[in-house]
């Protein structure tokens, strides 16, 4: 030793007790740093620290804030059974080790009251344990060596060695942590944006609150999940997800519920979410689903635009589910993405319904100034729809679309000739030629019309022969979804009363299309629609 330098209790330089540590810490952190699961870690820490030391038993406890307790996650010498066991706050000298935050080191354990012996049996020997620190210096976990039942004495180079050992690890466990946080916030920011765009997608409330339940069972611990619609009467799982036990949902046949009890009858349930940890202890409890093996939930109620629509529910089986705030954080942003869907879906049921109004009394104004029979339209639209399904048409609410706005254009005819009771002159027929066209003209710039129903209205005149209007399209020329409407609109036109003719019956209608077919009318489509009608 150079004369002059300061010296540690056990006659070593600090100079060369800073060199060993860094030695030591360099090592570990060699052994360490490479490994990518927290498992390869604990495993290496104890097996590095039981070789190279004289130590009898190594321990590596780590700090588990939902229980509040330390359990030990790896373990080599006369305790390696005991890995999993837990100390609770304030048992062994473990606690006293991470509540200070600094190693702790005992001559002879037998001589502390506040160490408990894992063996069973108290036996003399040193101790040093010594804290787990993350990045931000807090302590987290526990290594400790102990010479119980062994040699008394622990080394100043095996101190170094565990406090080394106890350094690496917890900056390499921190890495790992904040590496699998980090993959797990990609894997729930990916899934809820899976979830966003099924929901968009969706138009059945049920299809919607199924892909909701699957995402939170993904991005949580549990097992299964439910939804309850708020109504009178009994109560059973409108959609059910994840795995249940064997025979589980027949107990809502056997023992019918009613909101208001179980679970369901929580005093927060509508107010939540609410979490329960262990169901047979909740004072609601109902004992065949107690019995079932049903241990904890979180539920959260659905309420779009304020109203009560039902209730979503998580549960695990068999043994619970600790409490942890980020299941309650997606399970609140989840039913808020559900909840929003079904507002938007409550909007649009709102105004497809309002549109279908509107279209039925357009339809009702035309069938009127142009002395249509009442209901020709619907009927029209409804024989063009089955006619369509029947060929496998790819766009059938266009074609309905077209079905109500076909004669749109005779809007901009004058009375004069679209209600006069005799025949037409030249002049006169060539403004009614222009309707297609004026309808066009209407709707071509309303967005939300697709390419269909625009085709329906401008080419519902052509005739399969070339000969009708306004383009003299002729054959395949004409698009399909004119060539449906066509067919549907003769056979209601010669089934309807009008001022100039009587009605047709079925069989003469048939018998007349069938005549068309070739000439007016597509005659693969007659024969698919005569196979219909028949």
């Amino acid at each position: 030793m150079t004369p002059g330098q300061p010296e540690g209790l056990d006659g070593v330089s600090l100079e060369v007790r800073e060199l060993r540590r860094l030695q030591a810490l360099a090592e570990a952190w060699r052994l360490l740093a490479p490994l990518e699961r927290p498992e390869e870690v604990y495993r290496t820490v104890v097996e590095t620290a039981k070789r190279a030391t004289r130590a009898v038993s190594v321990l590596l406890f780590l700090y588990r804030p939902q229980e509040d307790a330390l359990e030990l996650v790896a373990a080599q010498g006369l305790s390696q059974e005991k890995v999993g066991f837990k100390l609770r706050r304030g048992e062994g000298i473990s606690w006293v080790v991470l509540e200070k935050g600094e190693p702790l080191y005992l001559a002879d354990v037998t001589q502390d009251p506040r160490v408990i012996f894992l063996s069973g049996r108290p036996q003399p020997g040193g101790y040093l344990g010594v804290p787990l620190r993350n990045a931000e210096g807090k302590a987290f976990g526990v290594l400790s060596m102990d010479t119980a039942g062994g040699v008394g004495e622990i080394l100043p180079e095996e101190a170094f060695w565990i406090q080394a050992l106890a350094e690496a690890a917890g900056l390499v466990l921190a890495r790992i942590e904040a590496l699998e946080l980090a993959k797990a916030e990609a894997a729930r920011a990916q899934a809820l944006l899976e979830l966003s765009l099924a929901l968009e997608a969706a138009r059945d409330p049920l299809v919607m609150a199924k892909e909701a339940l699957e995402t939170l069972l993904r991005l949580t611990p549990y097992h299964a999940g439910a939804l309850y619609l708020f109504q009178e009467g009994t109560v059973r799982p409108a959609v059910i997800a994840g795995r249940y036990p064997e025979g589980f949902p027949r107990l809502y046949e056997e023992h019918p519920i009613h909101f208001g009890e179980g679970l369901l009858g929580h005093p927060r349930l509508w107010e939540g979410p609410v979490y329960v940890e262990d169901y047979a202890r909740f004072p609601k409890a109902l004992g065949p689903y107690a019995e079932s093996g049903l241990r904890s939930a979180l539920l959260v109620p659905l309420k779009p635009e304020g109203r009560r629509y039902g209730v979503l529910a998580l549960g695990s089986f068999g043994k619970p589910v600790p409490y942890r705030p980020e299941d309650e954080g997606v399970l609140r942003m989840v039913a808020g993405r559900l909840e929003e869907a079904l507002e938007r879906l409550s909007h649009l049921d709102t105004l497809s319904r309002t549109r279908e109004a509107a279209l039925r009394a357009l339809a009702r104004a035309l069938e009127y100034r142009d002395l249509e029979t009442k209901g020709h339209t619907e009927r029209v639209a409804e024989l063009s729809l089955r006619l369509g399904r029947a060929v496998g048409f790819s766009d059938p609410e266009g074609l309905r679309l077209g079905a109500y706005f076909h004669d749109l254009g005779k809007l901009a005819l004058p009375d004069r000739i679209l209600r006069k009771p005799a025949v037409l002159q030249a002049e006169e027929w060539r403004v009614v030629r222009t309707h297609p066209e004026v309808g066009l003209d209407i709707l071509k710039n309303l967005p939300f019309l697709p390419k269909t129903t625009l085709n329906v209205v401008l080419y519902h005149h052509e005739r399969w022969d070339g000969s009708g209007y306004p383009k003299g399209l002729k054959g395949e020329e004409i698009p399909l979804e004119a060539r449906i409407f066509a067919v549907a609109d003769v056979y209601d036109a010669l089934l309807s009363e009008r001022p100039y003719k009587r009605s047709w019956t079925p069989e003469e209608a048939q018998k007349e299309l069938g005549a068309q077919a070739g000439r007016s009318l597509d005659p693969k489509l007659v024969a698919v629609f005569l196979d219909l009608v028949r």
